[in-house]
């Protein structure tokens, strides 16, 4: 009977001391929630920072500017851009890529000029 008592006791000690054992303190979770938020915050800045970012580094001021882009479909666009000075149209697709030629807003003195073709007099 001692005996029964004993391992009853002991078996009540040791669960008084896995129930006394350190639990989450509200400095430790407020701690935790706000280093998230740091975290979380980083990175919605560093999103921000890379949208307003050009491509690549010294590419907007090179001899090559985007000025327009028009999705013809899910893999074909028209690409309107600026080289050497001159306005170009260039079509986009898996096939390829083709000048389809100079825009119009590019000045007549850069145009090339169409070829002109002379009939001989029938006379």
């Amino acid at each position: 009977m001692i005996r029964a008592i004993a391992t009853i006791l002991s078996g009540l000690l040791v669960a008084d001391s896995a129930l006394a054992a350190p639990g989450v303190a509200m400095g430790d979770l407020s701690g935790v929630i706000l280093s998230l938020a740091l975290v979380i915050g980083f990175i919605f800045a560093a999103a921000w920072v890379v949208r307003r970012m050009p491509m690549g580094i010294g590419k907007a001021n090179g001899p090559l500017k985007v000025l327009a882009a028009l999705p013809l479909g899910p893999k074909e666009r028209l690409v309107l851009i600026e080289a050497r000075g001159e306005e170009l149209l260039i079509a986009v697709s898996p096939a390829g890529v083709f000048n389809v030629g100079a825009a119009h807003g590019t000045p007549a003195a850069n145009r090339p000029t169409p070829p002109t073709f002379v009939l001989p007099d029938p006379t």
